[in-house]
Parts: structure tokens; C-alpha cells; sequence
């Protein structure tokens, strides 16, 4: 192997035997080929080490820990060791399509403005086949991130020495939402995006670390969102602190009390933005206005009050057209 690769893709396992096989075959089987493999096996006590054994590609570079450090310390123990120009991220328990590093390659040499960049993802593994959309554009995604993630991390693709240089690597305190939190800091170095093409296959399954603690998502979550509200330049109310917690967990409550705290809270933040200019607009507004909008939609049991609530909103200007004629129909048709 040598030294000198265009991409690293830097795979942590703990644990993964029983969809290993599938994730590592849709590495090797990329058309695109100048890249490792960095996989870490962190200290896994099942059968990993005996399938990543099994292969004899020369792009793969097997590390193991010899106790488990957790997601975060292998992630930056991957980056240090990595030779890429690129670094694309993977799971144990996800699948990239063939063209992924390809398309993701391309777009990298295309926009050197960009430093990290997500696709689309398609949910597997489970009755419902989700497609998620997220925003391609720009200043959209750097709005989004106050209120949640908006790159599926194992589908990202970043510039390796941009992020070392800039010190981005993970931050060791949060063993979970880690990459969550290094997106927001990454935003403040340079251009985020997401292509808008299905590149990955994510696997929804019991045993995935997040829905084992979700809790503990939560709460990294919420330490991210004062981090970045305390940059704007608020320091809220442990009453604000929670409405925005429940908009950015889409936890909304079809009640009048919820309703109007969060009209106050979504004009607060544009009020105070106005002043820091920390968020772009109008993209900011937009962001703010969808979030409304899925407050409305939650509350659409409370009839024409909700209604005139949406119409009377500053933010109305900004709806998007085919969701505005949806709710407005919908809440309608709940009368008084």
C-alpha cells in the first residue's frame, strides 16, 4: 500500500460481527480505488477480529485496539493515522453504494471552497424505507445545526489536513451526538454542504449505540445547543432552554401554552440575530419558519386558532409554498 492515497476511509467497530461482512464489501467493492481501508477494531470481544482476518486486500490497514476506547478516542486515534487527502467516514452496520467515493471525490475537487460534505441516505434494515433529504444548500445547514445534525455522519467525506490543521478533531467529552458537535465547530472554519444524491444505505437496528441511549443523545444535544445559543448571544432561561430543545427533538406539544412559548422563542432568536449577524439570512428565517411550521402542523387539533396563529406569524413570508397550501388545508378542515 502506499503512502500516498487520495481517500482514507476510516471504519471503528466494537462488536460488529453480524453486519460487518456486508459494510466492508461495499467499501471494496467502490469504483473508485486510490483509497485505504482504515478500520479499528476497538478491543471487540465477538467474532470481528475473525472476519476482518479473512480479508486480504492490500487497501485495508487493520488497528486494534487492545482494550475498548470507545467511538470517539478511534475516531481521532483514525484521523491522526490516516493518509488521505479525504477522509470519508463509515459504520460497521452501513452500506456505500458503489459510486460513493467517486461522486464524493468529484464534488470535493470540483468546490475547494467546501471542507466537509454529507449525501442523501436511504434507510435499510427495517419495514419502512426512508429517503432522507437533507439541505444541500450552504447557509441552510449551517442555520440548521442550532437546532439538530444535519449530515448523516457515516455518509461525510472532509479534508483531512484542513481539519487537523484547524484542530477539528472529536472532542473526547462527548461520547455521544460527537459528530454532531464537530459539524457546529467545522461550520465556523469552513463551507458545509450535502450532496443531493443517495449515497449510503443506513441501517436501522436495535443494538445501534443511538437508540441504546438516547437519553444520553439527548443531553449531548442539549450541551451543543447552549454552546451555540450562548454564541448568539443568548444565554436563555432554563423555560427556553427546554421549548427549544422539544422543536429540535420535534417533541412539540398540541397545546396553546407550547404554541405561543415557541412563536416567542422562534422571534427571539431572529430578534437577537438581527443584532449578532451570527446566522446568514435569509436562510436563517427560512430555518425558523419550518420549524414553526411543524409546531402548527403538531397543533393542528386546536382548529382555527392554530390557523390564525399561522397566518399572523412574521415568518409567513418564508414558508415554503406547497407546505403552506398543506397545512392550511389541514388545519381547516379540524374547524373551531
Amino acid at each position: 500500500m502506499t503512502a500516498n492515497v487520495s481517500v482514507t476511509v476510516l471504519m471503528p467497530v466494537y462488536n460488529g460481527e453480524r453486519y460487518l461482512r456486508e459494510a466492508v464489501e461495499s467499501v471494496l467493492s467502490q469504483t473508485y480505488t486510490d483509497f485505504e481501508f482504515l478500520i479499528i477494531d476497538d478491543g471487540s470481544c465477538d467474532r470481528t477480529g475473525d472476519i476482518l482476518a479473512s480479508y486480504h486486500d492490500p487497501r485495508i490497514r487493520l488497528i486494534r485496539n487492545t482494550v475498548n476506547l470507545g467511538m470517539t478516542t478511534s475516531l481521532n486515534k483514525g484521523l491522526e493515522l490516516a493518509r488521505g487527502k479525504y477522509i470519508a467516514r463509515m459504520d460497521c452496520d452501513d452500506i456505500s453504494l458503489p459510486q460513493r467515493l467517486s461522486r464524493q471525490v468529484a464534488f470535493m475537487e470540483m468546490h475547494p471552497e467546501v471542507g466537509l460534505c454529507g449525501s442523501w441516505a436511504k434507510t435499510t434494515g427495517q419495514a419502512s424505507k426512508d429517503l432522507w433529504r437533507y439541505p444541500v444548500d450552504p447557509e441552510v445547514i449551517k442555520c440548521t445545526l442550532l437546532f439538530s445534525s444535519i449530515l448523516v455522519h457515516p455518509s461525510v467525506m472532509f479534508r483531512r489536513e484542513l481539519f487537523l490543521k484547524a484542530g477539528l478533531l472529536y472532542n473526547v467529552n462527548f461520547k455521544r451526538a460527537q459528530d454532531y458537535e464537530l459539524w457546529v465547530r467545522a461550520a465556523r472554519h469552513t463551507v458545509v454542504t450535502n450532496i443531493g444524491e443517495v449515497l449510503l444505505y443506513y441501517r436501522l437496528h436495535p443494538e445501534q449505540v443511538g437508540r441504546q441511549h438516547r437519553e444520553n443523545q439527548k443531553h449531548a444535544a442539549g450541551l451543543i445547543h447552549l454552546e451555540q445559543l450562548r454564541e448568539l448571544g443568548i444565554d436563555p432561561s432554563p423555560e427556553e432552554l427546554a421549548v427549544h430543545q422539544a422543536v429540535s427533538q420535534y417533541e412539540l406539544k398540541p397545546d396553546k401554552d407550547f404554541v405561543n412559548r415557541a412563536d416567542a422563542w422562534f422571534k427571539k432568536l431572529r430578534r437577537v440575530n438581527q443584532v449578532s449577524e451570527v446566522y446568514p439570512e435569509p436562510a436563517f428565517s427560512a430555518v425558523l419558519a419550518l420549524r414553526w411550521v411543524y409546531v402548527c402542523n403538531a397543533a393542528r387539533s386546536l382548529g382555527l386558532w392554530t390557523v390564525w396563529r399561522f397566518l399572523q406569524s412574521p415568518f409567513r413570508r418564508y414558508y415554503p409554498r406547497t407546505v403552506r397550501d398543506y397545512l392550511l388545508l389541514s388545519l381547516r378542515g379540524h374547524g373551531s
